[in-house]
């Protein structure tokens, strides 16, 4: 029954990270899955008076150029040539400035746009720059902000899981302190007297890990749990899951072990 005391005190705040920790890669992929799409669909139009080389600008408020493409000028004379004459529209094609659409490799946000803005308005030869904020996508904000809560629900939930860790080993070592001073007495290393506890840590770790890996595959295969239906063509993305659980395994242990040995190091300092 202490056995069990001891493992579900590792187990509870272990498994509270990780499935914290779940949700957040879950959301993670989702808008980075989104922001490539949209990427891909969005441009900025600017109107210049002379031809523009992408090698001038090649980045844009920290975020790579993917291509700048030329808006034929045809076009626009097009949908107005109908009420002008063959010379009128000669000269119209000769004043016309150049217009541009340029495509970012990934899609900026609200604050990052205005940066945008104001870098190619420093252009002489930039006349005007359209960025479209009305345009700019409410969902992509709304995914940030998920994205932004999640995080920090999953770091307040680390923090008090290393805290509520930290204090059952200090209680082990409280509750053991006799058996540990013997031990140390006949030669046995700190981490051979701490063993127990180890291993409990361990075995919470491992069994934590096991739960959340199943909770991350059946999230990810069932992603209508975290999203209403409405938003499925957007949240329906592949998720590396060998990559995810790597960083699931790697978190569930190493939370466990440094504590545990930040403990075991202060432990020996001071009754040394």
């Amino acid at each position: 029954m202490k056995s069990l005391k001891n493992i579900l005190a590792f187990f509870i705040p272990l498994l509270s990270m990780l499935i914290a920790f779940s949700i957040y890669l879950l959301i993670n992929n989702v808008v980075d899955d989104y922001k490539s799409k949209i990427s891909r669909d969005y441009s900025i139009v600017i109107v210049s008076n002379v031809p523009i080389i992408k090698e001038n600008i090649s980045e844009l408020a920290g975020i790579k150029v993917e291509r700048i493409q030329a808006l034929p000028n045809d076009k626009i004379v097009a949908g107005i040539k109908s009420s002008l004459s063959d010379n009128s529209i000669e000269l119209l094609k000769q004043k016309l400035p150049n217009f541009y659409q340029i495509y970012l490799e990934i899609f900026p946000t609200s604050t990052e746009l205005e940066e945008i803005k104001q870098t190619l308005l420093k252009n002489k030869n930039i006349k005007k720059v359209e960025v479209f904020y009305k345009n700019h996508n409410q969902t992509y904000l709304l995914l940030l902000l998920l994205n932004s809560v999640s995080f920090i629900l999953f770091f307040i939930i680390t923090l008090f899981a290393i805290i509520i860790i930290a204090k059952q080993i200090k209680l082990w070592f409280h509750e053991h302190n006799v058996k540990i001073s013997i031990l140390r007495l006949h030669g046995a290393s700190i981490l051979y007297s701490a063993s127990s506890i180890l291993n409990y840590a361990l075995f919470s770790s491992f069994l934590s890990f096991i739960i959340s890996a199943g909770f991350l595959f059946y999230v990810s295969n069932n992603i209508d749990v975290l999203f209403p239906l409405e938003l499925q063509d957007i949240v329906d993305v592949e998720i590396n899951l060998g990559v995810e659980l790597v960083k699931l395994f790697l978190l569930s242990f190493s939370i466990s072990i440094f504590t545990i040995f930040g403990v075991l190091l202060k432990y020996k300092i001071n009754n040394d």
